[in-house]
């Protein structure tokens, strides 16, 4: 049975053994429970079932790359935050993981603190949303806050984008940062908790 505390996990995914090995032994020297893949590939093939925690992923793996696994997660309904880390500055992939609600953008090579700082943001977040749901659901920007009343009829994207003139993208995005804000693992789950709140 893990010694680490609850809540306290993350996932790095990078194809290079030498950093994964660097970053598990700098977070479980912080009390971080790590698990690792090599691949977008294996750590999407079970994202469900695994608890929340912080996804660390490089931008530059092959096949499936950093950004498109997390995008892959958002419209299945993941919840974990995000660290991404990049070999290679890039203004378009810094906006792109913005937009997906991505809590830091690290450009390699960098420090383990800013690594472990930036994990710990994430972790924050997680024990946020789920201790005080009221407090996560007033972190919602207004523009999050109606997309997500937009979806209380059961409405697919593509009405919502066309009734909020969005693009289809948009409004993912702004649905995977909901779900990611509010601590839940899908859409639903955010509906109930904002009934609950009394938003709807």
């Amino acid at each position: 049975m893990s010694s680490q505390p609850a809540g306290r996990r993350a996932y790095i995914v990078d194809d290079e053994p030498r950093l994964r090995a660097l970053v598990r032994h700098a977070l479980r020297g912080a009390g971080i429970e790590v698990e690792e893949f090599g691949s977008s590939e294996t750590y999407l093939a079970g994202h469900r079932r695994r608890p929340p925690g912080c996804v660390i992923v490089d931008i530059g793996l092959p096949g499936i790359d950093g950004l498109d696994m997390l995008e892959a997660i958002a419209r299945d309904g993941g919840a974990n935050p995000a660290v991404v880390l990049s070999g290679i500055g890039s203004v378009p992939s810094a906006v792109r993981a913005g937009r997906l609600g991505v809590v830091d953008f690290i450009e390699k090579p960098f420090r383990i603190s800013d690594l472990i700082a930036a994990v710990e943001k994430a972790l924050e977040q997680l024990r946020i949303a789920r201790s005080d749901p009221a407090g996560a659901l007033a972190s919602l920007t207004s523009r999050e806050r109606q997309v997500l009343l937009a979806f209380a009829d059961g409405a697919p994207n593509k009405t919502v984008a066309y009734n909020l003139g969005l693009s289809v993208r948009t409004v993912e995005f702004y649905r995977a940062n909901m779900v990611r804000k509010l601590g839940v693992r899908n859409l639903t789950q955010a509906l109930f908790l904002a009934r609950d709140g009394g938003y709807l």
